[in-house]
């Protein structure tokens, strides 16, 4: 009986809803009619593929649709990418939004996190004259990163006006990043398994700061995915990227690219050549050692003590990443510390 009056409790709000929020004009023959509503913003189960001011165009990894979203996570469109990009183009002639600055910086947060956890980080860089901060959402458990390399490389795509980026990626979106580098890559090459080359020209990118990025992999997700209790729930929880990360890292392994830009790692580690995590080897963050975070061709390169989540909000990592977008630089000149012969 209660579970029948709360059912129908639910229906009755969302018809009460439904009477108060107006339907959206469909934004081309053939559209699906769509109720402005509110959403959660897609945290785990939709990828970022557009971003335009306030509003991103997303789609669903289980669907394959598309919605549009405004700067309150209200939906205003879905369907197809056409038809959200022609109600954006349609919502952009009534309110148009600023245009982005000649350059920005795109924020990738890492596995089983949501762009929403990047928020201390942007807003510092963003409080700190910055120029505009797109902080990118991606389902890090619920496709593979090639699929997010895909993802990530239409964002910039679509960057209209947009003559450079720099990167701030935290752990797994920097293979993220690196595996669409290494397409972009392939297809300077000409090799026919690359994506489609772009219709124009891409932004640059400039600068690239990494945060406990596991670039040789991560013996932890190793560790998870060989326990004896955790394989099953391992596999489950963190889907193809998450795996891809420890004991199938050599699908992606020789697709990453070294960044040629100016590019900086941040690790953490207690300073004691064992860190937290005894099954890591080396020093490390709890997550990620500091010798997996090493790539040869960082122009600095700086362990500070903090736990790996704590990367993102440490005001140390903060000054750095923002240090290293203005001036190319942790700390000084002087003290940088690059990583050569690895």
């Amino acid at each position: 009986m209660l579970r029948r009056y709360l059912f129908g409790g639910f229906v009755a709000s969302c018809v009460a809803a439904a009477r108060v929020l107006p339907a959206a004009e469909p934004p081309v023959e053939g559209a699906p009619v769509n109720w402005q509503m509110p959403t959660l913003g897609g945290l785990q189960y939709w990828a970022d593929e557009q971003l335009c001011g306030p509003y991103r165009i997303q789609r669903n990894v289980t669907t394959g649709h598309y919605r549009l979203l405004d700067a309150s996570e209200e939906r205003l469109a879905w369907g197809t990418y056409a038809q959200c990009n022609a109600k954006l183009g349609e919502v952009c002639k009534l309110a148009p939004p600023q245009a982005f600055t000649k350059r920005v910086v795109l924020v990738l947060h890492g596995m089983a996190r949501t762009r929403n956890s990047m928020d201390d980080l942007s807003a510092y860089l963003r409080k700190h004259g910055t120029d505009d901060v797109l902080q990118i959402g991606y389902p890090s458990t619920r496709e593979d990163i090639p699929t997010h390399a895909r993802s990530l490389e239409k964002i910039i795509e679509r960057l209209d006006g947009v003559e450079e980026v720099d990167v701030v990626a935290y752990s797994m979106g920097n293979l993220v990043t690196r595996y669409w580098l290494g397409n972009l890559a392939a297809e300077q090459k000409g090799d026919a398994t690359a994506t489609a080359a772009p219709k124009k020209p891409l932004p640059r990118l400039r600068r690239y700061v990494m945060l406990g990025p596991p670039n040789h992999g991560a013996q932890r997700a190793n560790l998870w995915a060989e326990s004896t209790v955790g394989r099953e729930l391992f596999n489950i929880v963190v889907g193809d990227g998450g795996q891809q990360l420890g004991p199938r890292f050599h699908e992606i392994k020789d697709h990453l690219a070294t960044p040629a830009c100016e590019f900086g790692i941040i690790a953490g580690g207690k300073g004691d050549g064992k860190g937290w995590h005894d099954g890591i080897p080396g020093d490390d963050d709890g997550t990620v050692g500091v010798d997996e975070t090493r790539l040869a061709g960082a122009s600095d390169f700086v362990v500070i003590p903090v736990r790996h989540m704590s990367l993102l909000t440490d005001d140390r990592s903060l000054k750095m990443v923002t240090s290293f977008l203005k001036e190319g630089y942790f700390q000084s000149a002087e003290a940088r510390n690059p990583v050569t012969g690895q």
